[in-house]
C-alpha cells in the first residue's frame, strides 16, 4: 500500500505531459519596409518641394530647342496659379545660337538687337487636383502638365533672309518640378506651328507674291529642356537633402552619359542632335579620360540648308578641387566638380545651302582646352558645362551647324549610367 500512492502520482505526472500542447513555435524576423518606403517618400518630398504650396514663381534658365526660328536662349519667366489644376505664364527669352548647343561669344550680341522673344503659355495640370486630395501633392508647380504657348519676336533684325519668322504656337505636354529651394526642370513634347514670313519676293514691288503657304509645311514636332533657378514660395532645405540629390559622398569611377536627345520632325524641317560619352577615372587620382561622339542632322528646306557634323573626341580631364573636397567631407572620390580638360577632336562636317549656294564637305581636327564644372543629380542625371577655346584648321570655313568656333560655351543635359 505504501507503494501504491508514489505510482499513482507518477501516472498522473505522465498523463498530464500527454495532454500538453505539441505545436512547435518558431520565430522569425521581418524587414521593416514601411518605414524605408516612408524615408523614400519624405527625401522625395523635401528633395522636389511636392507638398511645399506655390501659386508665384520666377524661373531663369537655359532652354535648348530646335524649332525654327527660335533656336536656343536664355528664358526669364513669372508663373502664377489661378487654379490647382490651371496656371500662366509670361516668357522674356533671348536666343543665344540657332543652329546648335552652344552660345558662341558673338551671340551674346543678338538679344539686344533683335533676337529677343516674347511668350505667353497656359498649362494644365490635370494630375494636381487627384494628388492634392490625396495627399500626396500641394499646391504648386511640380508635375505633369499640357500647356498651350504662344511666343513672337519683338523685332526682327533678319529683313533679308528668305524667312524671317514671326510666330509659333505650341501644344505640348510635358513635366515641370522643382527641385531644393532654387532648381527647376522643365521637358517637353509637343507640335508647333510656325507661322513664316513674307518671302523675298513679296517684298518686292515688282514681283509680288501671292501664294499662300501650306499649314502642313510648317508644323514641327519638337522636344524641348529648360534648366535653371527658381525663385518663389519656399522653404529652406538642409544640407543633408542637397548631398541626397548631388550624391556627395558616393564613389563613381567610370560612367556612361547619354545626351538628352533634341529633336525635331516635320515636312519642311527636320533634325536631330545627339551624343553619348565614357568617361573613366585613372584610380583614386582626380584624373580622368572621356571619350565622346556627338551627332547632328538637319534638313531645313525654307532655309534651303541640308547636312550633317560627327564628331568624336577624346578628353583629359582633372578634377583640381576633389581632393580638398574630400578632405572637408564635401564629396566624395567621383566623376562631379570643377575640372580642366584638353580635348583633341576629329570633325567630319557636309552641309550645302540652296540658298546662298555655300556648300562644305571636310574632315578636319580640331584642339580644344577648356574649364567647367559637372555634377551628377540622383544616380541618373548629369549637367555638364563648359567654356573653352578652339584650335582649328585657318583653312576651314565655319559650317552651318558649327560644331567648332574660336570661344564658345557648352551645356551638356543628359542620363547617366
Amino acid at each position: 500500500m505504501k507503494y501504491l500512492l508514489p505510482l499513482l502520482l507518477i501516472l498522473l505526472k505522465m498523463s498530464a505531459a500527454a495532454a500538453q500542447d505539441t505545436i512547435r513555435v518558431t520565430y522569425s524576423e521581418e524587414f521593416d519596409t514601411l518605414t524605408v518606403r516612408q524615408k523614400f517618400i519624405d527625401r522625395y518630398d523635401n528633395v522636389f518641394m511636392t507638398r511645399v504650396p506655390t501659386k508665384h514663381i520666377v524661373k531663369a534658365g537655359y532652354r535648348t530647342s530646335d524649332i525654327r526660328g527660335i533656336g536656343i536662349g536664355i528664358d526669364i519667366s513669372y508663373e502664377y496659379k489661378l487654379f490647382p489644376a490651371l496656371s500662366l505664364e509670361a516668357t522674356l527669352r533671348g536666343q543665344t545660337n540657332a543652329p546648335n548647343d552652344a552660345i558662341y561669344s558673338h551671340t551674346f550680341v543678338k538679344p539686344w538687337r533683335g533676337y529677343t522673344w516674347l511668350g505667353a503659355k497656359a498649362r494644365w495640370y490635370y494630375t494636381m487636383p487627384g494628388r492634392i486630395r490625396k495627399g500626396l501633392n500641394a499646391n504648386n508647380f511640380s508635375g505633369a502638365y499640357l500647356a498651350m504657348s504662344y511666343e513672337q519676336p519683338l523685332k526682327s533684325t533678319r529683313k533679308w533672309e528668305i524667312n524671317p519668322y514671326k510666330r509659333v504656337i505650341g501644344i505640348t505636354p510635358g513635366f515641370q518640378s522643382r527641385f531644393l529651394n532654387w532648381g527647376h526642370i522643365d521637358v517637353s513634347f509637343g507640335a508647333y506651328y510656325i507661322e513664316p514670313g513674307p518671302s523675298q519676293a513679296s517684298r518686292h514691288p515688282l514681283f509680288p507674291d501671292e501664294s499662300k503657304s501650306d499649314f502642313k509645311q510648317n508644323v514641327i514636332f519638337s522636344t524641348q529642356m529648360t534648366v535653371g533657378i527658381a525663385l518663389g514660395d519656399w522653404k529652406r532645405s538642409r544640407p543633408s537633402q542637397l548631398c541626397e540629390m548631388l550624391l556627395c559622398d558616393e564613389e563613381v569611377h567610370n560612367q556612361w552619359k547619354v545626351r538628352f536627345p533634341e529633336l525635331s520632325i516635320g515636312l519642311n524641317h527636320r533634325s536631330l542632335r545627339a551624343g553619348i560619352a565614357r568617361e573613366a577615372k585613372f584610380g583614386k587620382s582626380p584624373f580622368s579620360l572621356d571619350i565622346n561622339a556627338n551627332a547632328e542632322f538637319y534638313d531645313k528646306s525654307p532655309d534651303g540648308i541640308r547636312g550633317f557634323s560627327i564628331r568624336a573626341g577624346l578628353q583629359a580631364r582633372y578634377y583640381f578641387l576633389q581632393r580638398m573636397q574630400i578632405r572637408h567631407g564635401r564629396s566624395g572620390d567621383n566623376l562631379s566638380g570643377f575640372y580642366v580638360a584638353f580635348e583633341a577632336a576629329s570633325v567630319r562636317t557636309k552641309y550645302k545651302s540652296y540658298a546662298y549656294g555655300h556648300q562644305m564637305n571636310k574632315r578636319y581636327w580640331s584642339f580644344s582646352p577648356s574649364i567647367g564644372f559637372q555634377q551628377r543629380l540622383f544616380k541618373h542625371i548629369y549637367v555638364d558645362t563648359n567654356v573653352g577655346y578652339n584650335v582649328i584648321p585657318t583653312a576651314v570655313e565655319y559650317p552651318y551647324d558649327a560644331l567648332h568656333r574660336r570661344y564658345s560655351a557648352k551645356l551638356a543635359l543628359g542620363f547617366s549610367f
